[in-house]
């Protein structure tokens, strides 16, 4: 996984133990104020991952205000599904990557995140659709695309 520009790092410390977060891997207890939150699962195996969401309690008629499975979730891909029924739980890594307070800004989340690694085009992640839309992507963002955006966004000029 390779960016352009630069992200900032954290050194995490796990005191997975005392927390109820089930599955995920996260520093603190999950599910207190927030609606949701990003995660990835990591195929320790093939070297591949899945990013998605999951929201804390249900938002429909039906499951409103009720609890989700979030500590044992798995996600919605098919395809993890089908993994799943074959392979060992331990061969994955269930990682809580952040907790958001809106399902609008949980929703731009994982846009962005996935835009990021830039998912459809890449061998590395599993998704393939991004918010339920799949475009038909033959190719990658160019280098220069990427560079001419970087200056952009540091605010240089450009000649031509």
């Amino acid at each position: 996984m390779k960016f352009e520009g630069s992200l900032p790092t954290l050194k995490t410390t796990y005191v997975h133990n005392s927390l109820s977060n089930g599955q995920w891997k996260f520093p603190e207890q999950m599910g207190i104020g927030h609606v949701g939150f990003i995660y990835v699962i990591r195929d320790n195996v093939l070297g591949r991952c899945y990013l998605g969401k999951k929201l804390y309690y249900g938002m429909g008629k039906l499951n409103k205000g009720k609890e989700s499975n979030w500590r044992k979730y798995l996600s919605s891909s098919k395809l993890l599904a089908e993994l799943f029924k074959y392979r060992p739980r331990e061969e994955f890594e269930f990682i809580c990557i952040e907790e958001y307070k809106t399902k609008g800004t949980l929703s731009y989340s994982e846009t962005w995140s996935l835009c990021l690694v830039e998912a459809p085009t890449s061998p590395i992640w599993y998704n393939t659709l991004i918010e339920k839309v799949s475009w038909n992507v033959k190719e990658p963002i160019t280098v220069r695309h990427k560079a001419r955006l970087n200056q952009i966004i540091k605010g240089e000029k450009f000649d031509e």
